[in-house]
């Protein structure tokens, strides 16, 4: 199977690396650590670790001398103001693309890489496609900060061509592909500050773009749950999207939302085999269901978790226990809903008593 492509790096721009600096540690509460020169470009950078990507500050180095061509992410006219300008995705090899760009070899150190690059600099799809990255050695990989990138939202008023292109490079990784008026791309990340959306406009979220990209997120989920075959990468992936769907939806969603989203949470874990996991955030599911107003299929389907979750961990008692609770609460559900409960308890392992 091929290697599919993640999310290598995000980027935001400044007219200095100080200014940039400032702006990260005023939004994320995090240090940058010292990253390096694109002679090539006439740039030099900044990075931080947000989790498996990294973030890179970028700016135009004022000691380079000016390259013969555009350079790379706009910087030609950096953002006024500190900001997200792009995102880099990692392939194995990048396609040659008018779109995208031309792949174009680079090197500083012990580092090389080759990534696409358009004749005018510009980011593709309007500013909210990635840049494609193949590294030739080892990435970067500075240490973890305290910050985490969640997911990404690219907005765009043609979102299809979009898509398509991140299907076809077989995208895994937390991204929502939305239809818009204006292109925008966001960034969504854990931080000491708190949640905070990073975005090309400096507008931030609103409430009907984060809702989509919780459903988004969910959806995608199912996708990687459905395939027949999963890398190691869709495996992180699956699991990426169940808790960006649920962070966006404990912003922007009620007690239903948050319940579905700890339970799909555990069917992953579930999936993956990760007992102690699924049981966690099973127990989530549970508590929200006693505690809140939520639909009258959540305390069934949080049963059910917890029998799937316990068969995970061996304990066949209780996956037992649980697994009868949760039919009992089905009975009284509408016969679309007792089906689907019904299914999926059909689908845990239990062996005969």
């Amino acid at each position: 199977m091929a290697h599919p492509a993640v999310v290598d790096h995000v980027v935001v721009g400044a007219v200095t690396l100080d200014a940039g600096a400032a702006y990260i540690e005023d939004t994320l509460g995090i240090p940058l650590t010292q990253g390096g020169a694109h002679p090539a470009m006439g740039t030099y950078n900044l990075i931080a670790g947000v989790g498996d990507p990294y973030l890179e500050v970028i700016a135009v180095d004022p000691g380079a001398t000016a390259p013969d061509r555009p350079r790379w992410f706009g910087l030609d006219s950096p953002p006024a103001t500190p900001g997200l300008i792009a995102w880099v995705v990692r392939v194995t090899a990048p396609p040659v693309l008018g779109e995208i760009g031309v792949p174009l070899p680079l090197r500083r150190g012990e580092l090389a890489w080759q990534i696409t690059v358009r004749d005018d600099g510009e980011v593709p799809f309007d500013g909210v496609g990635p840049l494609l990255i193949a590294w030739d050695s080892a990435p970067p990989t500075p240490e973890p900060s305290a910050a985490r990138l969640v997911s990404l939202i690219a907005i765009h008023p043609e979102p299809e061509q979009l898509r398509a292109f991140l299907d076809a490079i077989d995208l895994a990784a937390p991204v929502s592909v939305q239809a818009g008026d204006a292109p925008r791309l966001l960034a969504a990340f854990d931080s000491p500050h708190g949640p905070q959306i990073l975005s090309t406009d400096h507008q931030g979220i609103d409430v009907i773009t984060e809702r989509q990209a919780a459903m988004d997120l969910f959806h995608g989920t199912w996708r990687y749950l459905d395939r027949q075959e999963r890398t190691a990468a869709h495996d992180a992936a699956m699991v990426a999207c169940a808790e960006a769907s649920l962070w966006h939806w404990r912003r922007v969603g009620a007690a239903t939302q948050w319940a579905i989203g700890e339970w799909q949470c555990s069917r992953v874990q579930a999936v993956l085999g990760h007992g102690e996991d699924a049981l966690a955030h099973a127990q989530r599911c549970q508590a929200i269901a006693e505690a809140d107003r939520v639909d009258d299929f959540v305390p069934a389907s949080a049963h059910e978790a917890l029998a799937r979750a316990y068969a995970v961990l061996g304990d066949m008692e209780a996956a037992r226990e649980e697994r009868n609770l949760s039919y009992r609460l089905a009975v009284e559900l509408d016969d679309e809903e007792r089906d689907v409960i019904e299914h999926d308890l059909g689908t845990i392992p239990i062996p005969l008593a």
